[in-house]
């Protein structure tokens, strides 16, 4: 009870109660009870810590797909994901024997994957409010708000926790713009909801339609590389990723936004979620049962 409890003091007032989440109130059941975990000569566990992997997170609900259990045994899990979804977290790593994941991923700030962001992609897309000439995207810093909106700079000054980002015109078709959110596995991406938006909505959680795609599709192998090496800047072995495409401009894509604990896309058909949930569950299985990869 206790756990429960804690869980819901901790993240309760961060949830938005919006169309997507309560339709997710009879899809999680769904998914959750047609699972099929599948046969392996060597199952594996993962514990979480230090919220619980509740089922309506897309980690606990991919592994319900596969040979991976979860756990509450921090010392006999195989992997034990740090499971935080603070934008910053100053968590005491607890003594294990198996991998832990996410460890280094303590700060999902807009402002610390913008640094991120340049460093391996050597462009920005953060900018400075009082320098930037034009519109731009002013946000919270902080994971799960979806204030987005679009001001103008340059601004006389910075709103205290927000951050400001490049506008990058991801309008596919009038009025239509395109979101790609990707979910890394270990530094590669294990799938892509392609989530088109109406324009006048774009920082909404709101979608016209939500397509599941392959990464091959969207992106080329120069643009995975560069996402795998941003992964592991990060410290994120498993988490979701937000990409913008420039399709108005220069045609680059751009990470806005990172989430470590992140939940499925509930828009979507639940047919091509189950689909989904599977892949991302294999490449967690790899992950896990794989060998270790250098930090």
């Amino acid at each position: 009870m206790n756990r429960w409890w804690d869980y819901w003091r901790a993240v309760g007032g961060r949830i938005s109660w919006d169309r997507s989440l309560l339709r997710g109130l009879w899809v999680v059941p769904w998914l959750y009870g047609r699972s099929e975990r599948r046969p392996s000569a060597r199952p594996g566990s993962i514990a979480f810590y230090p919220q619980p992997g509740l089922p309506w997170y897309t980690l606990p609900l991919a592994m319900r797909r596969t040979a991976i259990r979860q756990t509450r045994d921090l010392k006999s899990a195989d992997a034990v994901m740090m499971f935080d979804d603070r934008t910053r977290s100053d968590l005491t790593p607890p003594d294990v024997s198996g991998r832990l994941l996410n460890l280094r991923a303590t700060d999902i700030s807009k402002q610390h994957v913008g640094d991120v962001f340049r460093r391996v992609f050597g462009y920005d897309v953060s900018v400075d409010p009082c320098v930037h000439i034009g519109p731009m995207v002013e946000k919270a810093d902080v994971n799960g708000v979806h204030d987005g909106r679009i001001v103008t700079g340059p601004l006389e000054t910075a709103q205290p926790g927000q951050s400001y980002q490049r506008l990058v015109e991801s309008v596919i078709r009038p009025g239509v713009t395109e979101d790609l959110r990707c979910v890394c596995v270990g530094g590669k991406v294990a799938v892509i909801f392609r989530k088109e938006k109406a324009a006048h909505q774009r920082f909404s959680t709101v979608y016209l339609e939500t397509t599941l795609c392959e990464a091959n599709t969207v992106l080329s192998a120069q643009e995975q590389a560069q996402v795998a090496a941003f992964c592991h800047a990060m410290g994120l072995d498993f988490g979701s990723i937000d990409i913008l495409r420039d399709h108005a401009g220069d045609g680059r894509i751009y990470i806005v936004d990172v989430n470590k604990t992140c939940m499925p896309v509930l828009s979507m058909a639940v047919g091509e979620l189950d689909r989904a949930l599977g892949l991302i569950g294999a490449a967690v299985e790899d992950l896990v049962l794989g060998p270790a990869v250098e930090a």
